[in-house]
């Protein structure tokens, strides 16, 4: 039994369709005041009603209700985390979720026996890092290495799909200029969210990644001003760009994913994949080949 926590969200209901594709037999966590199917109109989520006609087994819990947790774990061997706050808000907060309530599963999941915990993480967490996001994620890292399960720690990039969806995608719907902190050229590691579904749902039996914290990021890295750029080339015209000042506001997203904007041009991270592409046999996605897909626009993917 697997149990998959955030299966309603993009990458965890990718995740939880390939696993079932499989054979395996999937129990999915669930909560009743989820927003997951308002979210699904946006294409950002995934409806636990989908997942269930698909062989998914539904339990209710909440990652903020440790108690809700023993039942979930309950006769599992592997459980796989990709639940987030990020484009949740109420009280579904950084602390509340992506700190106490992953240290809330973990221990449900230790205390329950379960044999493996796959913990999607990100690139670049530092327990000093500046931003508490990336805090959370590597203090749960570190609880996660230290309970005494098998252990796999995925550190995608910034998700293509989410990300580029929402500082590119939502100005675009609204007719306006994306706008973009500073000058928009620290580059970083973006990877497809089907990239790093591949590799969860690889890493539930791969030798290669028991007790391993594997990086994951596309071909190369991009700047924000680079895959502008890129996205007007696959639509043939160029995309309008208003820049703002660093911790100024952007328009249109979430704070959180603001501040995170902001933060990224403090410094830049890239990820060789050649290597770990070739273990788990997983080919990485490029900007154009995302771009064209994501937007609709039938080109041929060349970087």
């Amino acid at each position: 039994m697997i149990l998959i926590a955030g299966a309603t969200g993009l990458l965890g209901g990718i995740v939880a369709y390939q696993l079932l594709e499989k054979g395996e037999d999937v129990r999915i966590l669930i909560r009743h005041d989820s927003p997951a199917a308002e979210l699904a109109k946006q294409g950002l989520a995934t409806p636990a009603q989908m997942l269930i006609n698909n062989g998914a087994r539904p339990i209710y819990g909440d990652l903020k209700d440790a108690a809700s947790l023993d039942a979930a774990c309950s006769g599992v061997e592997t459980v796989i985390t990709t639940a987030n706050s990020i484009m949740r808000g109420g009280p579904d907060t950084i602390e509340s979720v992506d700190l106490n309530g992953t240290k809330n599963l973990i221990d449900a999941a230790r205390t329950a026996g379960v044999k493996h915990f796959i913990y999607t993480s990100a690139a670049g967490v530092d327990i000093n890092h500046p931003n508490p996001f990336f805090q959370a994620k590597a203090t749960c890292e570190a609880y996660l290495a230290q309970s005494g399960m098998v252990y796999t720690i995925l550190k995608p990039g910034v998700f293509m799909e989410i990300w580029i969806g929402a500082v590119v995608g939502m100005p675009l719907q609204a007719a306006q200029p994306v706008t973009l902190v500073g000058q928009g050229d620290h580059k970083h590691a973006f990877v497809s969210v089907q990239d790093v579904a591949a590799y969860a749902v690889k890493a539930v039996d791969h030798p290669a990644a028991r007790n391993a914290a594997i990086l994951i990021g596309a071909p190369r890295a991009y700047s924000w001003t680079e895959i502008v750029e890129v996205v007007g080339q696959v639509m043939g015209h160029p995309l309008p760009i208003n820049y703002v000042s660093i911790g100024e506001r952007v328009p249109l997203i979430m704070e959180e994913m603001s501040q995170l904007l902001t933060t990224m041009e403090t410094y830049e991270d890239k990820i060789d994949m050649a290597q770990t592409a070739a273990i788990y046999g997983v080919e990485p996605t490029p900007l154009t080949k995302f771009a064209a897909r994501f937007f609709k626009v039938g080109v041929q993917p060349s970087n």
